[in-house]
């Protein structure tokens, strides 16, 4: 399995010859397909880490494919499209890609379609009905609307037990404003707390450190009812709560102040569980999402299998009641020694 950089797809795309090492070349024209999976993730984010680990895997498994991860750091929906045209262009036997837009991607991916490409969504769906919806042949991932739900349903039952606070006001801090995935956990989580009385606001943030903390802190100064932030990712929210920490505003997880929740469980949300300054955060099944398409993929170009629905692969809350079940796993992707104590400092 190979990450390629934009620049090394642009080559491919454009029939350029790209430098290979024998080995390399080699095992190439010996596999039978080539899928690719086009990420918004890049390698700035720990789930890229739970995807090509997956990937990996699946290649031991067959050994007749080949696997490319296509990603930037430089998240933009613009970018996507750009990778995802480039993918198009190299005509591989299948492609995995995210529906972060549909009013961006349904024209390339129908047009990948068109070519005779299968396509599957991972990681976020085209929400619309099935008749609607841009036609790939299947969804792999979690329930974006339940994962804010649910988040909100544990935070209520958590508050009902007098272990913090009864939501009153949630920021939902949205990392990137046009990702309809995130729209559908700010939307989940309103729709849940607004069962006790509660308001929500979706804060467009940004992902780049010190703006996402400005944004933040200018907000909450702005609205010091604000009891709850949702974080779109763990590797946010040490930043919420170093925002909150400094406004005194009490964010470690007890019956006052301010309470951090997050999506996504890497090292930062397991060192955030452990040392009680994140309430919860859920689990989505990344291995999951980066193992499930491809064998889609390749059962449908050896057996013609077309998938009969979506595969959900979670959410699942993690706290400290059941980290134990979790943290196994997460050393076996990051490491022993993974939990990042460092970034809530």
């Amino acid at each position: 399995m190979k990450w390629l950089t934009p620049l090394k797809m642009g080559v491919l795309a454009l029939g350029l010859p790209l430098t290979l090492t024998t080995s390399t070349a080699v095992a190439q024209e010996e596999n039978e397909y080539r899928f690719v999976m086009v990420s918004h993730i890049g390698s700035n984010d720990p789930n890229m880490k739970w995807l090509t680990i997956a990937m990996e895997e699946f290649e031991e498994k067959y050994p007749n494919v080949s696997l490319d991860y296509v990603s930037s750091n430089q998240y933009s929906v613009q970018e996507l499209v750009r990778l995802l045209d480039q993918t198009i262009a190299s005509r591989p036997d299948g492609i995995a890609v995210p529906i972060v837009s549909r009013d961006a991607l349904e024209g390339p991916i129908r047009r990948a379609i068109d070519e005779g490409i299968p396509v599957v969504a991972f990681n976020i769906p085209d929400s619309r009905p099935k008749e609607e919806r841009i036609p790939y042949m299947t969804y792999v991932g979690g329930d974006e609307y339940l994962t804010g739900y649910k988040t909100g349903q544990y935070a209520i039952a958590k508050a009902e037990a007098g272990e913090v606070p009864m939501p009153e006001h949630v920021v939902c801090a949205m990392v990137a404003a046009e990702h309809e995935g995130l729209r559908e956990r700010c939307r989940g989580i309103e729709e849940a707390v607004a069962e006790v009385g509660a308001t929500t606001e979706y804060l467009f943030t940004g992902a780049d450190p010190a703006t996402f903390r400005g944004n933040l802190q200018s907000y909450l100064a702005a609205n010091p009812q604000s009891n709850y932030i949702l974080n779109m990712g763990d590797f946010t929210a040490p930043w919420s709560w170093q925002v909150a920490n400094d406004l005194d505003m009490n964010p470690d997880v007890d019956q006052e102040g301010m309470t951090i929740l997050a999506v996504g469980i890497g090292p930062i949300g397991l060192s955030g569980l452990k040392n009680n300054h994140l309430l919860v955060a859920s689990e989505q099944g990344f291995w999951l999402q980066g193992y499930i398409p491809f064998e889609w993929l390749y059962w449908h170009h050896e057996l013609g299998y077309e998938p009969q629905s979506d595969i959900i692969t979670g959410p699942i809350m993690v706290d400290r009641d059941n980290i134990d079940k979790f943290d196994p796993l997460s050393k076996a992707v990051f490491g022993a020694g993974s939990e990042d104590d460092s970034a809530w400092q």
